[in-house]
């Protein structure tokens, strides 16, 4: 089998691997965000935000969470809400490694 060919898949795993870990890392934070602002049904949040391919679904809940204070956020959510933005960091850092990896080895 060729090296490349390899190269390209172990990339495109890094790549995947690292998406998966950002919309999973989203998904938590809308609900953790959701839950603390009120609003109902906080995981039906949590799965609308990740849908569409332009983040549609994201945008809408920005919009709609604007009515809603935060009304109860304990000490505890903030930090697992500041958790969860670092590894949706280290998530967007797997995936750009990936990418840019699979488009070295396609112009090898």
């Amino acid at each position: 089998m060729n090296l490349s060919i390899v190269l390209a898949v172990i990339c495109g795993a890094v790549a995947l691997v690292g998406a998966f870990c950002v919309v999973f890392q989203i998904y938590q934070m809308t609900v953790i965000d959701a839950t603390a602002r009120g609003l109902k049904h906080p995981k039906f949040w949590g799965v609308f935000t990740m849908n569409g391919n332009n983040s549609s679904g994201l945008l809408m809940y920005l919009i709609r969470r604007r009515k809603y204070p935060i009304i109860n956020m304990s000490e505890n959510d903030a930090k697992e809400l500041e958790k969860r933005k670092k590894s949706a960091g280290v998530g967007l850092v797997f995936f750009a490694i990936g990418v840019i990896g699979i488009i070295c080895t396609t112009l090898i």
